[in-house]
């Protein structure tokens, strides 16, 4: 176990599963997420976009182009058109006919207590839309969204005690992204890039009550110096290093 300085702040760092547990099944699917959560992730990442014909589905790109058998655009295509596609072959053949899935069935792939920091595309209607399928199936302690400003006052008027991450103008901690975070109360962040400064922040930034994550490493050496800097969530495509680097400091997995 690493041992710190004497006086060295307690360390906060959890990871958090980027599209589920990407390395070993199909990312932003149903068996990514559970595999997040059967090794212990403490919080997993996923994207949310609309069909054409409204319906909530999880996909990163615009395209289904590179993680399908299909072509074009999600947006474009019916959800009947979205659950043909075959989005799992291209991860091996074990994973051949695994669908792009619904948000309702990522939130059943993953209960509580495992943090869900559920990334909205910008699009017209989707915030209603997340924000009531929370609700609904009573997920609203579990779940941040990960938005920009107009998605942020949406989801503040349908429910206000659902926590936000803003992605308004994310960015470095050397930067005004901290102090803009501060000032419209948004509950997490999202950090790109390392710098010195960055442990001076994340101090600032916890004194305000705000949860940091970072986005995104698959570094050892990295997430060792995120954990150190007070980094509270290390977004990784590379669940199995993060884990264990974290146990380096004696976190433990969510199981």
């Amino acid at each position: 176990m690493v041992k710190l300085p004497a006086g060295s702040k307690s360390i906060t760092a959890r990871a958090c599963a980027h599209r589920g547990d990407q390395k070993a099944a199909p990312e932003n699917t149903v068996p990514a997420v559970r595999m997040a959560v059967e090794k212990g992730a403490h919080q997993i990442e996923f994207d949310v976009q609309l069909t054409v014909d409204g319906h909530l589905v999880c996909l990163h790109d615009h395209s289904v182009d590179r993680t399908t058998d299909g072509s074009g655009d999600a947006t474009e295509l019916t959800f009947a058109e979205v659950r043909r596609l075959d989005a799992g072959s291209w991860k091996g053949a074990a994973n051949a006919g695994v669908q792009i899935p619904t948000f309702a069935e990522m939130l059943i792939a993953a209960p509580p207590p495992v943090e869900l920091n559920v990334h909205l595309r910008p699009m017209p209607g989707l915030a209603e839309k997340v924000v009531a399928q929370i609700m609904e199936m009573d997920r609203v302690d579990q779940c941040h969204l990960a938005v920009g400003e107009a998605q942020r006052l949406i989801s503040r008027r349908l429910c206000p005690e659902l926590k936000i991450c803003n992605m308004e103008r994310q960015g470095p901690a050397a930067s005004d992204y901290p102090d803009d975070t501060i000032r419209l109360g948004c509950e997490y962040l999202q950090i790109l890039g390392y710098d010195e400064s960055l442990t001076q922040v994340c101090d600032r930034l916890h004194d305000h009550g705000i949860t940091i994550n970072y986005f995104g490493t698959e570094d050892p050496g990295l997430m060792r110096k995120l954990a150190e800097a007070g980094i509270d969530f290390i977004l990784t495509d590379d669940l199995d290093t993060c884990l264990a680097v974290l146990a380096e400091y004696g976190v433990k997995p969510l199981v």
